[in-house]
């Protein structure tokens, strides 16, 4: 709750702007499938998507013939599943397989570069952005130990999105977004391997 609490005073704080500089602003909520990539592992086969959410707010600023800037505080779930061969009491033999997850939960804040075009159905828009993630907390099905995700780290990565809002002529619009994010640097490093994330998202959401 305190993190919808924070998004909350973000977005009344961007209400309460001066309006030549913010040109609208909205909220969103998403699905997120997520994973990881471990180097000098080979994981491809173990590794597998874990679904979580998203939730956020975000302001258009300084409009300037279709270009934007566009910042954005976010609740986001990432990590990743690991399936594991289950083996009988009696001996090494595979009886079954499991998948177990490993979860993340960040405080994202990209800041994106827009470019929409108007058009008679609505505008379809393009996004491109630097982004932080504050690493909030960590856990998984393993059953850990608490100082397990210690060492693991904020991360600066990058998203690319494009989406659609449709022209509806009401007070406020919704709208769809499509997300891929990118790390650029590891949540996790050591002598042996160097651990990213990668994520897709898919946004609902309403523009005031």
């Amino acid at each position: 709750m305190k993190y919808l609490f924070i998004i909350t005073l973000i977005l009344l704080t961007t209400i309460s702007a001066p309006a030549q500089i913010i040109q609208n602003y909205g909220l969103k909520v998403g699905y997120v499938s997520s994973s990881q990539t471990y180097s000098n592992f080979d994981l491809d086969n173990s590794i597998k998507r874990k679904s979580g959410y998203s939730f956020g707010a975000y302001a258009d600023i300084f409009n300037f013939n279709g270009f934007s800037i566009s910042p954005e505080l976010k609740y986001i779930q990432k990590g990743m599943g690991l399936e594991l061969v289950i083996t009988g009491e009696e001996g090494p033999e595979p009886i079954g397989k499991k998948i177990e997850y490993v979860y993340h939960n960040y405080l994202s804040i990209p800041i994106s570069l827009v470019y929409k075009i108007q058009l008679n159905s609505g505008m379809p828009f393009l996004k491109i952005a630097p982004r932080y993630d504050i690493l909030l907390n960590s856990h998984d099905d393993f059953n850990s130990t608490s100082s397990t995700y210690d060492n693991y780290k904020n991360v600066f990565g990058g998203t690319l999105s494009i989406g659609f809002i449709p022209n509806l002529n009401m007070v406020f619009n919704p709208f769809i977004e499509f997300s891929y994010h990118l790390d650029f640097t590891s949540t996790y490093s050591n002598s042996f391997t160097e651990i990213k994330n990668n994520v897709f998202e898919i946004n609902l959401g309403i523009l005031f």
